[in-house]
């Protein structure tokens, strides 16, 4: 009899819990008091200063408008906005003191990276909300999300004063141990000052101990060409960034010009390393090729531009162009440069340029067929013979986009003084021929 009455009374507790959770449930979720704890364990999670909406229930799963804050000047964040918010909990371990949300939906959510603003400084203290009692376990949860996916996230950020942005771009994380986050995206546009915008094809990497690793990024130019990337960032301190980049196929009409008019399809691999925070920090090494490539190369001839109109040397299309690249700051060397055209021309050399002043020591190659149409240049000039080729040095200094060369001035005085001999050389004959 007695066990038949303590199973009455289990049976009777257990209906009055259900009861209560049953009925009682949607209207404490949807109280102050619950969205205050979840705010403080978003704020706690993100280590950011934010307000979460009004939530409300329906049909098992929590909704909020939205959640705006700023973060710590440790995390990097100026601000962070996210609109349109559910998700749907497992309710059995809400009762053992833990809101475990399976799949957090986020539709838009738009960061700004950098340093928040500062508090305003009217002399009032942080509001610090209390509710006089405390509660039980299962109604003031710890809260473990397992799943965040966002239909559309934007990011903001600026490199020195040069602004720069992914939009558009869909992404999710899954939670797989403590601060451990695997993590992916797609679409989406990367834009960025000096680069055509690229499209996010696909991303995945992961998040542990304050640091993002890319495991692998597709980057695609929409009129042809990608960058492969992978590497991480550091999201304490500086936040130092290690990349690696291997390009295929990009264009550079897709790239701002220079009055060079250099064009062509560019591959090769690039490291960037530096430090957000520092945006002069950064450095980027690396090797690139160009096929197709044309340039304006009366920049290089400088007076003599109708002579080389003449011969046809802007108009060429190259065999290929190599070079490896050092760029620190604003410091910039150029290495093993290696310009081909058949058999009619090559250009060797290296050089820097700091800020837009351009210095290089290149050696210039030359057939004998096109030296022909210089008379005198060949013998006072490209006097070296390498590879088939005449050689002469050239020093390139100034403006990129305007720079002087000692070549063309040696290139005139050795023409004026062939043509000073041929024509010495037609009046003997003239006058041997009539017979003086």
């Amino acid at each position: 009899m007695k066990a038949f009455r303590f199973l009455f009374v289990v049976l009777g507790a257990a209906i009055v819990i259900l009861a209560v959770a049953w009925f009682g449930g949607p209207f404490f979720l949807g109280s102050e008091i619950f969205r205050h704890l979840i705010n403080g364990s978003i704020n706690r999670s993100l280590q950011t200063e934010g307000t979460l909406g009004p939530i409300s229930s329906n049909g098992g799963a929590l909704y909020s408008a939205d959640y705006t804050g700023k973060g710590s000047p440790k995390t990097h964040v100026a601000s962070i906005q996210a609109k349109e918010l559910s998700a749907r909990p497992n309710w059995l371990r809400l009762f053992s003191g833990v809101c475990d949300f399976n799949d957090v939906l986020i539709k838009n959510l738009d960061l700004v990276i950098g340093t928040p603003a500062p508090d305003p400084s009217n002399g009032q203290q942080p509001e610090h909300h209390s509710f006089g009692i405390k509660l039980p376990s299962f109604i003031h949860p710890t809260v473990d999300v397992n799943r965040v996916s966002v239909q559309q996230i934007n990011v903001h950020w600026s490199a020195g004063e040069k602004p720069a942005e992914i939009t558009g771009m869909q992404a999710a994380a899954v939670h797989r141990g403590d601060k451990q986050w695997d993590l992916s995206a797609n679409g989406g546009t990367l834009n960025a000052n000096g680069w055509p915008a690229l499209q996010i094809d696909e991303a995945t990497g992961s998040y542990q101990s304050a640091a993002i690793t890319v495991s692998q990024a597709k980057l695609v130019v929409p009129t042809g060409g990608s960058i492969a990337v992978n590497g991480s960032v550091n999201l304490e301190g500086k936040r130092p960034y290690k990349f690696h980049g291997d390009l295929a196929g990009l264009s550079l009409s897709d790239f701002p010009s220079t009055k060079w008019h250099l064009q062509g399809i560019a591959s090769g691999s690039l490291d960037f390393t530096g430090d957000l925070a520092e945006s002069d920090s950064g450095q980027i090494v690396g090797a690139v090729h160009l096929d197709k490539a044309k340039l304006d190369w009366s920049l290089l001839f400088g007076k003599i531009r109708s002579l080389v109109k003449q011969i046809g040397l802007n108009d060429w299309q190259l065999d290929s162009v190599d070079v490896q690249l050092n760029r620190q700051g604003q410091h910039f060397d150029f290495s093993n440069l290696s310009v081909k055209y058949q058999d009619l021309l090559r250009v060797e050399g290296d050089g820097t340029i700091d800020g837009d002043q351009l210095k290089a020591k290149l050696m210039i190659g030359l057939s004998s067929s096109l030296l022909g149409w210089l008379p005198g240049v060949q013998q006072k000039v490209f006097t070296e013979q390498r590879d088939g080729l005449c050689w002469a040095q050239m020093e390139v200094s100034g403006p990129v986009n305007d720079p002087k060369e000692d070549l063309s001035k040696r290139i005139t005085q050795a023409l004026n003084e062939g043509m000073s001999n041929q024509l010495k050389n037609q009046a003997k004959s003239l006058l041997d021929l009539l017979g003086r």
